[in-house]
């Protein structure tokens, strides 16, 4: 009997373990762009059929990912937070992004783009993959639509949702900036001269 509880506790630990290990690589593959260790993490919660979403990464993020997460400043972590009550086909879209994440940051990018650049086109009828169809070659729409199969992609978009929740997020895109040890939340687009003069505040020693 008492051998049993050894192999039963052994088993739990071991079980605990494994999925303390799935989450850190999760939380590895969920930065879009920069690194876990870079001096500064922005985590954004965003709705790819937003239209606010939209303006903020094409006028903002972008710039910022090739000014401060490729220069190894800033850790860019999106979060899906799909407002399925006003937007339909926002769900959908999430899959297609945290999939093209679970490929890499490269793959993000171009399925980032293509949805926000498309947003007027797919969001009148739910046709997405015609859209990612022009933005990504051959073999990574093969490798997107083959992680797409992947059940885990709709369960890591609910944590990304009740994590929204639980830190309070209401709207779209709502985004948290770290750095010299604190957090800052801002609700809503920010353009990306102010984000920026912050930024720096942040790196300055």
């Amino acid at each position: 009997m008492r051998s049993a509880m050894r192999y039963m506790i052994l088993a739990l630990l071991i079980c605990g373990w494994q999925q303390a290990a799935a989450i850190a690589q999760e939380s590895a593959e969920s930065c879009a762009g920069g690194k876990l260790t870079s001096p500064v993490k922005i985590e954004v919660f965003s709705d790819f059929q937003c239209p606010s979403c939209r303006e903020f990464y094409l006028n903002t993020m972008r710039q910022v990912f090739t000014n401060y997460a490729d220069a190894g400043k800033v850790c860019v972590v999106y979060r899906e937070f799909p407002l399925t009550n006003i937007h339909p086909h926002a769900f959908e879209a999430a899959r297609y992004g945290h999939a093209a994440l679970g490929l890499g940051p490269r793959q993000w990018s171009l399925v980032a783009d293509a949805l926000f650049s498309a947003q007027d086109k797919w969001s009148k009828d739910g046709q997405i993959e015609p859209v990612l169809s022009s933005a990504l070659n051959a073999e990574d729409l093969g490798k997107l639509k083959e992680k797409m199969k992947d059940p885990s992609i709709e369960a890591a978009i609910t944590r990304d949702t009740e994590m929204a929740r639980a830190r309070q997020v209401t709207a779209t895109p709502t985004f948290f900036v770290t750095g010299k040890g604190k957090t800052q939340k801002i609700v809503g687009v920010v353009q990306y001269p102010i984000l920026s003069r912050f930024l720096d505040s942040l790196l300055t020693p």
